[in-house]
């Protein structure tokens, strides 16, 4: 027959209560009551000793994380009046030898994707056939997003747009920011730090895809080669017949976008393709992809990998 239960499990006594055999059995029951306590006591033993450890956990330094070797500037531009913040990662190794020079990465959207861009070229420094690259990321010296899309407008699009509110319109700066790029950025960067001007390449996302095509546009010799990821063509009704009369000479470009970049008014994956037949009737040496499953906001992480890739593999490794 069953006797009283511990922990959920009945204590079973097979004998009748009489004589030596009831004897065993209360020995029996006694067993089973003195196994459930000790039970008991090694579970709460167990829990009071992760309580004292957790205990003896002590925090003794809380703060922002650093990426090793980073450096920002906060640089004041004449043309524009107003400041830009640049964020700069070295060579992933270290810096160069003396006499050398490595490549550079001009990242526009530097606020959003400085450490993606740092960590790619830092992970693709694993593998042999990569120029070392310093990333030098244009950006605005606010943590306020909504002020990194206000002035992003301003400065990626060439030609006004409509704005969000009936008569706002937004963008039209585009010339003086690439100005500010080309002419007082980029001899800032080649003067400070040891980089090799014919290997200054430039990655941009979505309005700065449309900013870098529009450059490509006006003046395609302004960086060695060209990463552009979901450029917001829809922005410039002219910008593919614009890119049709430039002169690539075999300049290389990465195009690429997500397959499901295709909104009801919008269609950035046809976008795309008509700028692919720009770009390659201009002469430019185009590699284009469509990312399947991709999606606007996640498309810059295959864009960085695959066109980063691309721009610097040295010679050997093609």
């Amino acid at each position: 027959m069953a006797g009283r239960s511990f922990w959920g499990r009945p204590v079973f006594f097979a004998c009748r209560r009489e004589g030596a055999r009831a004897y065993w059995c209360r020995v029996r029951e006694v067993e089973g009551r003195m196994l459930g306590k000790i039970l008991a006591i090694a579970v709460a033993a167990c829990c009071l000793s992760s309580a004292a450890l957790a205990q003896k956990l002590n925090v003794t330094s809380d703060g922002p994380v650093m990426l090793p070797g980073t450096r920002q500037l906060i640089v004041y531009s004449p043309s524009l009046d107003r400041d830009f913040l640049i964020r700069i990662s070295p060579p992933a190794g270290g810096p160069t030898k003396p006499g050398e020079k490595a490549a550079a990465v001009y990242v526009f959207d530097g606020n959003m994707y400085f450490g993606l861009a740092s960590d790619t070229l830092r992970l693709m420094a694993l593998e042999p056939g990569t120029w070392p690259a310093y990333v030098i990321a244009v950006g605005y010296d606010t943590s306020k997003p909504v002020d990194v899309m206000v002035q992003r407008a301003v400065d990626f699009l060439y030609s006004s747009v409509k704005g969000d509110a009936p008569g706002e319109s937004e963008g039209g700066g585009g010339e003086a920011f690439a100005r500010f790029v080309i002419e007082e950025l980029k001899p800032y960067i080649e003067a400070a730090l040891p980089v090799d001007p014919q290997r200054s390449f430039a990655a941009g996302h979505s309005y700065g895809g449309l900013f870098l095509s529009s450059l490509i546009a006006r003046m395609p010799d302004a960086f060695a080669g060209y990463v552009i990821g979901s450029p917001s063509v829809w922005a410039n009704a002219t910008l593919v017949e614009e890119v049709a009369k430039a002169k690539g000479a075999g300049r290389p470009v990465y195009l690429s976008v997500g397959e499901k970049e295709v909104f009801s008014t919008i269609d950035m994956v046809a976008d795309a393709d008509k700028l692919l037949g720009a770009l390659t009737g201009a002469g430019f040496a185009v590699t284009h992809r469509v990312h399947a499953e991709q999606t606007h906001v996640m498309e810059p992480n295959i864009m960085f990998a695959e066109g980063l890739r691309l721009l610097l593999a040295k010679p050997e490794a093609n």
